[in-house]
C-alpha cells in the first residue's frame, strides 16, 4: 500500500440548470415562482488523473510489479475530484445530489472503475418505534388505543450519507443523500482508479445533479463542458 500526494484541485462554482425548464414560467404576482437554475449551492474540484505505472507505483513492489503484468492489457489511471455542498442560511434544502462520471473508448470495450473511495459513508441514527397488538394478535396501526398492547422498541440505524453506484462498470456515480442527523454541507473527496484498454484513449465525463424542494421537488443538472482525455497522461 502506498498514499500518493493529494493534488491541488481546482474548484468551479457549478450553476445546476432545470431538467423542466418549463415549470419555471410566469409566477403570480407576490409569489416566488420556482427557480430555472440553482447557484451558489455546489462546488467540483477536479477532475484530475494519474496514470498509475510501475514507475509511480515503486514504493510498493507488489503494487508495482501487478501494474507491470497488467501493463499489455489495461492502463490504468487514478481520478480525483471533489463535491463541496455550501451551507446556506436561506434558499431550498438540498434534498438529494448525484455526481457521476461517463467513461468511454474511442475504440474497443468501455473503460471501467475499477475501485471507488468512498464506497458507502453512513450515520447512525436512533429509532423508535412502537409494536401494537390488539384483539386475536392482530397488529395495529399508530392510531389504535382500545384493547391495545403495545412496547416501544429503540435501535441504531445507519442511514447512507453517500453510496457508491456502478462499480465495475462505465457509468460510476456516488449518490448524496440527507440523513435525519446530517445535512448536505461541506466538502467530500472522490477518488476511482479507472481502467482502460492499453494504449486506447479514454475520456471522461462528468455531471452533476440536485434536487431541492421550490416548493415542490425539483431536479437541476449540469454536465461539464470539457472531457477529460485519459491519453494525455501517458
Amino acid at each position: 500500500m502506498i498514499e500518493l500526494a493529494d493534488p491541488q484541485l481546482t474548484a468551479q462554482d457549478i450553476v445546476l440548470t432545470a431538467d423542466d425548464p418549463a415549470r419555471g414560467g410566469e409566477s403570480p404576482p407576490g409569489t416566488a415562482g420556482e427557480p430555472k437554475s440553482l447557484a451558489g449551492r455546489i462546488r467540483l474540484g477536479g477532475p484530475h488523473a494519474v496514470r498509475l505505472t510501475p514507475k509511480e507505483l515503486s514504493a510498493d513492489p507488489d503494487l508495482a510489479r501487478y501494474a507491470e503484468e497488467q501493463a499489455t492489457l489495461y492502463d490504468h489511471y487514478l481520478v480525483r475530484l471533489s463535491v463541496t455542498f455550501v451551507p446556506q442560511l436561506r434558499g431550498p434544502r438540498l434534498k438529494f445530489a448525484n455526481v457521476s462520471v461517463q467513461l468511454v473508448s474511442g475504440w474497443g470495450p468501455n473503460p471501467v472503475a475499477h475501485s471507488m473511495d468512498p464506497i458507502r459513508l453512513t450515520d447512525p441514527v436512533q429509532v423508535e418505534r412502537v409494536r401494537r397488538l390488539g384483539p386475536q394478535l392482530s397488529l395495529l396501526g399508530a392510531d389504535a388505543a382500545l384493547g391495545e398492547m403495545s412496547r416501544s422498541v429503540g435501535y441504531i440505524a445507519n442511514q447512507p450519507l453517500v453510496q457508491a453506484l456502478d462499480l465495475g462498470g462505465s457509468s460510476p456515480s456516488w449518490d448524496f443523500r440527507p440523513t435525519t442527523a446530517t445535512e448536505l454541507t461541506g466538502t467530500y473527496p472522490l477518488s476511482l482508479v479507472v481502467r482502460s484498454g492499453a494504449g486506447s484513449e479514454a475520456e471522461l465525463r462528468c455531471t452533476v445533479t440536485a434536487g431541492v424542494e421550490a416548493p415542490l421537488l425539483r431536479r437541476f443538472s449540469r454536465e461539464l463542458p470539457d472531457p477529460l482525455h485519459l491519453k494525455a497522461f501517458l
